[in-house]
């Protein structure tokens, strides 16, 4: 689904009548469960094609003052009047007018400057991410008649709500129209009241959206039959060589001898059984859902609890990290307590299967393994 990618900076200029409009570009809003959820609670769209619900901001640049406006406008100026020099030089009319064009342009940005000079304000990048962090942001769409004139002006007002993993390399964010940002914010968050001190804002920020990530597909999975086990910590004695800094910020190699190096063995893997693992699969699907991420490797679970407890396969059960017995015959999927990110904000195993149970049991899958490029090798 299409929305728009607004840089943050001319939107602010936009806001300040300082530009007659702001730069975006076309971006997707991927399927995802939480795709599912906003479509099904008030999220409008255009025949499922586009919506101005939901947009992404980028905060690449700041804006300038009156004075570096000013000096901007004096350095293309210059710029300008050479180019003009060498068109006159050419002989080409169609590059002389083109050059006495965006000499108009450059004296129309002076007066526009000259005129606007109390409306600049400069703020960096990140200023202007703290501002619309904080106070949200109004995007004005206009619709125009055949011959250019202003048909209809519409103004939403929009609210911060997340920043992928992805997203927050490039700086960027997903924010949506204020009547919708409550619905999806408590979903995203599970209904999470962080503390007012000492809240953990990277770790909530990390894994609430979680459930928006790109998926190719679902599979369903009774939470309740899983088995969450805790994970295992291997330690061993090892040389190493610690890359470590010193006092001048310096980087250094620093040789050990006899290290206790710790491994964690499944952290964020799981087994998902055969009689759910989808058929379009190959080898393993890497699963979201609230606060959890894992990667489910394809195994016959059921075939194993059967050779293992034999006769009394039936009523055996085996008990989760959490003291619940599970019967062995329900269980669908085994994961470790590192693939389940919600344990870190101190909610319950039941409190995490309601929710899971409030979206349908579904689980998103990411990604599967491909054909290799090289092809068998």
């Amino acid at each position: 689904m299409k929305i728009k990618n607004i840089e943050a900076s001319t939107l602010f200029e936009y806001n300040h009548g300082l530009r007659d409009h702001y730069e975006y570009k076309d971006a997707m809003f991927t399927n995802s469960l939480f795709k599912d959820f906003i479509t099904a609670n008030g999220m409008k769209s255009w025949d499922g094609e586009s919506t101005k619900d939901i947009i992404c901001l980028e905060f690449n640049y700041g804006t300038r003052s009156y004075e570096e406006e000013i000096k901007h406008i004096q350095k293309i100026a210059r710029k300008a009047r050479i180019e003009f020099k060498v068109a006159k030089n050419s002989g080409s009319q169609l590059q002389l007018e083109r050059q006495q064009n965006k000499k108009k342009k450059i004296a129309e940005l002076y007066r526009f400057a000259l005129k606007h000079k109390d409306d600049y304000d400069k703020k960096t990048k990140e200023e202007i991410r703290t501002l619309f962090y904080n106070d949200g942001v109004s995007v004005e769409y206009l619709t125009y008649k055949k011959k250019g004139e202003v048909k209809r002006r519409e103004i939403i007002h929009y609210r911060m709500l997340y920043r992928s993993t992805g997203k927050a390399k490039k700086g960027s964010c997903m924010f949506i129209r204020d009547s919708l940002w409550k619905k999806a914010h408590d979903f995203l968050y599970m209904g999470i009241k962080l503390p007012k001190h000492n809240a953990k804002l990277v770790e909530i920020s990390a894994y609430a959206p979680l459930i928006s990530s790109a998926i190719v597909g679902r599979v369903k999975i009774n939470p309740r039959n899983i088995l969450i086990l805790k994970d295992v910590d291997t330690i061993c004695k090892t040389n190493i060589v610690s890359v470590e800094t010193d006092e001048r910020k310096q980087c250094r190699a620093v040789p050990y001898e006899n290290y206790e190096l710790k491994s964690t063995l499944f952290d964020g893997q799981a087994l998902i059984d055969t009689s759910i693992f989808p058929n379009w699969g190959r080898g393993y699907v890497l699963l979201r859902q609230h606060f959890t991420k894992m990667a489910a490797f394809c195994a016959d679970i059921q075939g194993f609890y059967r050779d293992y407890f034999g006769d009394q396969y039936e009523s055996a059960t085996v008990i989760d990290m959490f003291g619940n017995e599970h019967f062995v015959k329900d269980i669908q999927l085994i994961t470790t307590d590192n693939a389940c990110k919600w344990l870190k904000f101190q909610l319950s195993y039941d409190y995490w299967c309601q929710k899971v149970e409030e979206n349908g049991c579904l689980f998103g899958v990411v990604k599967t393994a491909h054909q290799s490029k090289l092809g068998d090798v």
